[in-house]
């Protein structure tokens, strides 16, 4: 593990991003959705930095999972990490993405299995928000 939970937010972004700006954007983009995405996030707004850690998921393929894979929406960016935390994806089909394959993982698709599995998750108001 890269990252501690006795870490900054600020302080794991950086270690995660590798120096890697767009990868620290898309991070701070993830810690600052989790609170209306993920309100009930065992660790808060370190969960996705958790997650993409666990997931070995840093420098700029934290910006292709984010920007690419996701489509730049951070719903869908945290449902794919949950995905694979909930086995509904493998970390395998996530690397396949992450390494350009458009056909590896539906997002849009994976942030409902997801919704399904973790009620409360990606409310549809909480996406309403981003959009207006």
């Amino acid at each position: 593990m890269r990252i501690d939970l006795h870490d900054t937010p600020a302080a794991a972004v950086l270690r995660l991003a590798e120096g890697s700006q767009p990868a620290a954007m898309a991070m701070i983009a993830l810690v600052k959705s989790v609170e209306s995405l993920d309100p009930t996030a065992s660790f808060g707004p370190f969960t996705p930095l958790v997650l993409l850690d666990r997931l070995n998921i840093t420098g700029p393929a934290v910006a292709m999972l984010y920007h690419r894979v996701a489509g730049g929406d951070p719903a869908t960016a945290l449902a794919l990490l949950h995905a694979v935390r909930l086995k509904l994806i493998s970390a395998d089909t996530l690397t396949q993405a992450l390494n350009g394959d458009p056909t590896a993982v539906d997002g849009p698709a994976t942030l409902v299995r997801v919704r399904q599995a973790m009620p409360g998750f990606a409310p549809l108001a909480a996406n309403a928000k981003k959009l207006t």
